[in-house]
């Protein structure tokens, strides 16, 4: 049998050559799948997987000799350096003082192996010289656990970040280290509401630890960051969506995540309630640009597919055992109440589209959609993203908002929709302001006008809600106009999962 060679890239090292004074030696990749998984991605070559004849040299090691107990971790690489091979006391306090920590099957007990079949059974003969032990928390097992976020780490950093989730007045139910189930529930005692945690799978092994990921905010900062009510609620949306879709796995050919898909989920809930840009994104969550790019992109397809339960159309019935006592009283038949709203975007290039796409009351390029609400303040009616120049009237038509309505129901709206001619032939109500005649108005239709002035105010809050979400407040880029619709749906869904805008 010939020469064996170290499999990282740009290194030629082979068993017994001279380098630095040194002998290399080349040892054999772990035997235990997720700890396989970690050298594999640190070696960092594009579809290769190790074979029993792979190796890796020891010059890649901190200590020059390959694994050992305190470094197990192959961390010098020309490509990159990771500096995970160290963890300070404060770490390993962390791990004996958890309540969650818990033992280790008998798979994550196996260990690295040698190049030399003699010492290997050296190793397997001594229990006591296992790199991997019960009572002593290792470096591969603490890198697995935190989804190998691993690369430029500050053990400090993450000690005290899970400790304020984990340690400080929460229950930990299950084991943090069992990764053969699925997710562990905590408990915390202000909410005394339960959420999931989800652990580390193989297909999430490459990456960095994010400054910034949903188990570092508390509960009351979920409404900033994301725009949702609270940190179960975030779990629950997330499990709805993941229990829609076929997740890949690396062992059928899938490419290895950047982040969990929680925190994936986190960032683009960022982006769509703090208007964030995609390189700032990048820099929080380290990874790269386009990376952010194409997870928001895939994120916001999911969304808009299984969200749609959200912003739902209610039959007659349910409007009416649902409507405020202000309605019942002087608008009992009203289903729907609308509006139209506007979104600033770049000029475009096209002199058609920029006629298109001109709106006169803003004086700017919009787009422009119509937004309806049920009297109790719910969001059940949005329609695409038009051209800003679009009116209040074709809009309505386009969107199909008179096809939903029955004979007998009454839409709410302003002034601006002279919808009478497309309601009237289908025994539809409209209940708009009166306009001026003769430059002033009667008694009888300034105290109309108020009364529907007081009710018609709700929507005006639904787009306040709306609104709040900071990515369609600026000027959106024209680039983006293949997602605009869907981004401003999948908003509207988020803003149904608000606490009720019209208290009882």
């Amino acid at each position: 049998m010939g020469k064996l060679y170290c499999c990282a890239t740009n290194c030629h090292n082979y068993s017994g050559k001279s380098v630095n004074d040194n002998t290399v030696t080349l040892h054999r990749f772990p035997v235990n799948r997720r700890h396989k998984s970690i050298w594999q991605c640190r070696v960092s070559r594009k579809q290769w997987k190790p074979t029993s004849c792979s190796r890796l040299c020891s010059e890649h090691f901190i200590t020059k000799r390959g694994p050992t107990k305190d470094h197990p971790l192959p961390s010098i690489f020309d490509h990159k350096i990771f500096k995970t091979t160290n963890f300070d006391s404060s770490f390993k306090e962390f791990e004996e003082n958890n309540d969650c920590t818990s033992t280790e099957d008998e798979t994550d007990r196996d260990i690295i192996c040698d190049g030399n079949e003699e010492a290997n059974n050296g190793i397997a003969d001594d229990p006591s010289k296992h790199f991997f032990t019960v009572d002593s928390p290792s470096t591969i097992n603490t890198s697995v656990r935190l989804n190998d976020y691993c690369g430029y780490i500050d053990p400090s950093h993450i000690s005290s970040k899970l400790n304020q989730e984990t340690q400080c007045g929460k229950t930990c139910t299950g084991t943090l280290n069992d990764f053969s189930s699925q997710t562990d529930t905590l408990t915390t005692e202000k909410e005394n509401q339960p959420y999931t945690v989800y652990p580390i799978t193989d297909a999430e092994v490459n990456a960095t630890l994010p400054f910034l990921t949903i188990d570092d905010i508390s509960s009351e900062e979920v409404t900033f960051y994301t725009g949702l009510p609270n940190k179960p609620t975030f779990y629950l949306l997330y499990e709805h969506i993941m229990s829609n879709i076929k997740i890949v796995e690396p062992e059928t050919g899938g490419r290895p995540q950047k982040l969990r898909g929680v925190d994936e989920l986190f960032m683009v809930l960022m982006r769509l309630r703090l208007g964030l840009l995609t390189q700032d994104l990048a820099r929080r969550f380290n990874i790269s640009v386009s990376t952010c790019s194409k997870i928001f992109n895939k994120w916001i397809d999911l969304m808009y597919e299984h969200l749609h339960f959200l912003v739902a159309w209610p039959d007659r019935e349910t409007v009416k055992c649902n409507m405020p006592d202000s309605f019942k009283r002087r608008y009992p038949n009203c289903r729907v109440i609308i509006d139209c709203t506007e979104i600033f975007t770049e000029t475009p290039q096209s002199l058609s589209n920029k006629g298109r796409m001109y709106s006169d009351y803003k004086s700017h390029m919009t787009w422009k959609v119509l937004i309806g609400i049920s009297p109790n303040g719910v969001i059940t009616h949005v329609s695409d993203l038009w051209s800003g120049s679009i009116s209040d009237k074709q809009i309505t038509k386009s969107s199909g908002l008179i096809n939903k309505c029955d004979p007998g129901d009454a839409i709410m709206g302003d002034k601006g929709f002279l919808i009478s001619d497309m309601c009237t032939p289908k025994g539809i109500y409209l209940i708009v302001p009166p306009t001026k005649k003769n430059g002033k108005l009667t008694k009888h239709e300034v105290e109309k006008t108020r009364r529907i002035a007081n009710l018609r105010i709700h929507v005006e809050r639904a787009m306040e809600r709306i609104k709040n979400f900071r990515i369609i407040q600026g000027v959106m880029p024209i680039s983006m106009s293949e997602k605009v619709s869907k981004i401003v749906f999948i908003v509207c869904a988020l803003c149904n999962l608000l606490p009720p805008l019209i208290q009882q």
